[in-house]
């Protein structure tokens, strides 16, 4: 009677009292209350929620909801498979679609020894973490130059972004910086190209080429922006040293000018009355 009123897959939600058991059993109340006290000893059953009486207002409810008196509420049970006899139960992690997943709604044993009603507790969602909206543009460019990473069996462009950000590419990296890190270890230990036809996962191939080039080394954009710093600061050391000339320069004196103008007429003259 309380596997043919519990929930299929949990067991739960047995609400059953003993006078109705007994009724349909033609068997007295205290041979139900009997039995029932076995089951709890045993490890078979659960009393999750105490059974009481009811208040007028809940009376009265029932009398609207169903036509007839009711004055309790009868407990409230859970049909248990104790540790020990899982070994030789058929089911025992409870019917489900899929044998080898067990059922996620089943109580741990612990808590069914216990007779609390707590429910197994969810685990969070699997999320995955977006990628930088810099390697997804990497990822768009390597596409770009090479459409073969763009296969339906290598995945989404969300899959090569995220395998970019494992290998260790950042926004700091270009596409360029990553093929010639690539082309410079390739070289190195002196590696062919393979035609992306000839492997059965290019993409694999290229971002575990572009992890073992990059490794321990740093993006090219940093030693630019450096290089770049450095002529800033050398441009603004040299107009700083032109104000500092300009402010210790002295102007020449009038008896000076008057002398240099006098020379310079005086090498003027003959070569114009020559003319």
């Amino acid at each position: 009677m309380d596997a043919a009123a519990a929930d299929t897959t949990t067991g739960r939600n047995v609400r059953t009292s003993h006078a109705r058991v007994a009724r349909h059993l033609d068997v007295s109340v205290d041979t139900v209350r009997r039995a029932r006290r076995v089951l709890r000893d045993l490890g078979f059953s659960v009393e999750v929620v105490r059974g009481r009486y009811m208040t007028a207002e809940e009376r009265e409810a029932a009398v609207h909801a169903h036509g007839s008196k009711q004055r309790r509420f009868a407990s409230t049970r859970c049909l248990t498979i104790p540790a020990r006899c899982k070994a030789m139960h058929p089911y025992p992690f409870g019917v489900n679609k899929n044998p080898h997943t067990p059922s996620r709604r089943v109580p741990s044993t612990r808590w069914r020894a216990a007779g609390t009603s707590k429910d197994q507790p969810k685990r969070p969602p699997l999320t995955r973490q977006t990628p930088p909206l810099g390697v997804q543009k990497i990822a768009a460019r390597l596409i770009q130059r090479m459409p073969w990473l763009d296969r339906a069996h290598s995945g989404h462009l969300m899959g090569l972004s995220r395998g970019l950000v494992a290998c260790g590419v950042t926004e700091e990296w270009t596409t360029q910086d990553l093929m010639n890190a690539v082309e410079a270890d390739h070289q190195g230990l002196g590696l062919l190209t393979l035609p992306p036809d000839s492997q059965k996962n290019p993409r694999a191939l290229l971002l575990h080429q572009i992890k073992r080039a990059i490794t321990g080394k740093e993006p090219p954009a940093r030693a630019r922006a450096a290089a770049v710093e450095a002529r800033r600061a050398a441009r603004a050391a040299e107009l700083t040293q032109r104000a500092a000339d300009a402010k210790t320069k002295t102007s020449m004196p009038s008896w000076f000018r008057a002398e240099l103008a006098k020379a310079r007429q005086a090498a003027s003259g003959p070569a114009a009355s020559t003319v």
